[in-house]
């Protein structure tokens, strides 16, 4: 016979499994870092951490959100490389190839910076104070992103910035997607790789670069995206090896919690790449960091208070 604690306790699990799963989906697109959020919110609940199993199948959640919603880019570069489908003109060929390159390159930082300095960036999740000032990191490179953003916008139309109006400040001027060089590819990867941290969030990191290095916000978004699948897979499988070790402490998610999850963190993580991509046709990012400077405050403050 089941206790009646145990049933009552099911229904709470299902929620903190939505809850997760959503923060999961949600901030691992928008530029807030998900890590920060699944460090933070569950801290700020009072709520144990989740399981490494649950973590591996929601980030599996979100992997499956981006290759859905990208699903158009992946086939042409898998039928253009591979040569599947017919014979397809040289020109996108040789693109196909070059996305791959970039994509191969821009992965190459992370990979490393994991496999260096694990204990290092182990060692940052166990700090709720500094999750909370590398959210302020994250703040700072979306500002400083959108502030070169600005300068460009504002000599395009050979004004000061100070002189720019609304509608003028978000204009999206920069470099597009096809334009993406090996340097810009390092550079955004390092970008990526410093993501690692909690509370750094990767999309941001690395959209923040993007624009840095004279790239559209648009473009930016896209290779951000594309660049997300390599990684993602990267941290799924490094992960896999550790399924079995036993983890005291943990939120006891169960099948049913781990599936619901893993829907909820591919559904929002699909409508946050959607949104994400259309708001920065014609918005700032600005709204973001304002966001986490304030997430990042209440965060720091109520360890003074939760201990």
């Amino acid at each position: 016979m089941v206790p009646r604690s145990a049933g009552l306790r099911l229904p709470v699990l299902l929620i903190q499994a939505i809850v997760l799963g959503l923060l999961q989906g949600l901030t691992e697109f928008l530029p807030v870092s998900s890590s920060g959020h699944l460090q933070g919110v569950p801290y700020l609940l009072g709520w144990p951490s989740g399981s490494l199993t649950f973590d591996v199948m929601v980030h599996a959640g979100t992997l499956a959100a981006v290759v859905v919603y990208f699903r158009g880019d992946l086939a042409f570069l898998a039928t253009r490389v591979t040569g599947l489908g017919g014979d397809h003109p040289v020109t996108e060929r040789r693109l196909a190839r070059r996305t791959l390159v970039l994509l191969a390159v821009g992965s190459v930082p992370a990979a490393l910076a994991g496999l260096l300095f694990e204990d290092v960036f182990a060692a940052a999740f166990g700090s709720v104070r500094a999750v909370s000032g590398f959210l302020l990191v994250t703040a700072f490179l979306l500002w400083f992103g959108e502030r070169l953003r600005t300068d460009r916008a504002a000599a395009q139309l050979g004004k000061s910035v100070d002189e720019l109006d609304d509608a003028e400040r978000r204009l999206d001027p920069g470099r597009g997607e096809d334009t993406t060089t090996l340097r810009d590819a390092g550079v955004i990867g390092v970008a990526q790789a410093l993501a690692i941290f909690p509370g750094i969030s990767r999309s941001g990191s690395t959209i923040a670069a993007g624009m840095a290095l004279g790239l559209s916000r648009a473009a930016a978004a896209r290779f951000s995206f594309l660049l997300s699948i390599p990684v993602i897979v990267g941290a799924v499988v490094f992960k896999l090896p550790d399924l079995g070790t036993a983890e005291p402490g943990t939120l006891a998610f169960g099948p049913l919690q781990i599936a619901v999850g893993v829907l909820v963190a591919a559904a929002s993580g699909y409508l946050a790449i959607s949104f994400l991509l259309r708001l920065v046709q014609s918005e700032t990012l600005l709204g973001f960091a304002r966001y986490v400077v304030v997430f990042a405050a209440v965060l720091f403050g109520a360890t003074f208070v939760l201990g």
